[in-house]
């Protein structure tokens, strides 16, 4: 698989496990990118792989016009082997067992009623009373007003992982999102500012936020000051700046 698909999964481990800042981490992402381009960056990836990599890249960077410093060789190493560790750590797997491990607590909390249970694993997936409430507050998308229900995603802004039961069924909690929005969204690459304002990764391209449909004059709808405790922990928890 190409290294895209790792993105969103890797700058999470970084925040949780990397030790570094969250601008060196995107920076890793940047690196990684451009090295995705000619090598494979993926579960095979190993420190004699590295060596080889690094080998190469002290020939081709006399005929290119970034990345031709000895420290750019430093760079690359040091993301190559923190992607290592990281797929070392298995975290797309651990991600799932933890989800599965949290719907397994709240079916077996006696204190929560049937019923109860039931709204709570449905917010989960984006079903059920959450979405419905979803629904009734943004009456739309939540960026663009698009109204066709069946086809918008219900998305926590703070994700249900790392959120309480309260939180997991909080209205302000929830964003009603178009799928290309929700994904962005979901992997780090928008967020909004506390006016509601788009933020756009560095990492996504124009070419690519032409695509996507996404410019900077975009905003939420109808945000409320009770959103912004979520989008704020999103901003310093999953946004890739």
């Amino acid at each position: 698989m190409n290294f895209t698909e790792f993105e969103s999964n890797f700058y999470q481990y970084l925040k949780k496990h990397g030790n570094i800042s969250p601008r060196t981490s995107t920076n890793y992402i940047s690196w990684l990118r451009f090295l995705s381009n000619d090598y494979s960056i993926d579960k095979d990836l190993d420190e004699v792989s590295i060596k080889g990599i690094i080998a190469q890249e002290r020939v081709k960077k006399e005929f290119r016009s970034i990345y031709k410093s000895v420290k750019d060789l430093n760079n690359f190493s040091a993301a190559l082997k923190k992607y290592i560790t990281f797929m070392e750590f298995d975290f797309e797997l651990k991600t799932e067992k933890t989800i599965e491990n949290e719907i397994l607590k709240i079916e077996v909390n006696t204190k929560l009623t049937a019923t109860e249970k039931s709204i709570l694993m449905l917010a989960r997936i984006g079903q059920g009373k959450y979405r419905k409430q979803l629904i009734e507050y943004w009456n739309g998308c939540s960026v663009s007003g698009f109204k066709r229900f069946d086809l918008l995603v219900a998305s926590h802004i703070k994700p249900w992982k790392d959120s309480n039961n309260f939180e997991r069924i909080d209205v302000y909690n929830g964003l009603l999102l178009l799928p290309n929005y929700d994904k962005l969204f979901d992997r780090g690459f928008i967020n909004f500012d506390n006016n509601g304002k788009i933020l756009i990764s560095k990492l996504i391209s124009k070419e690519d936020q032409e695509i996507l449909r996404i410019d900077d004059k975009l905003k939420l709808s109808n945000l409320e000051a009770n959103h912004k405790k979520y989008l704020e922990y999103h901003r310093e928890n999953y946004f890739m700046m």
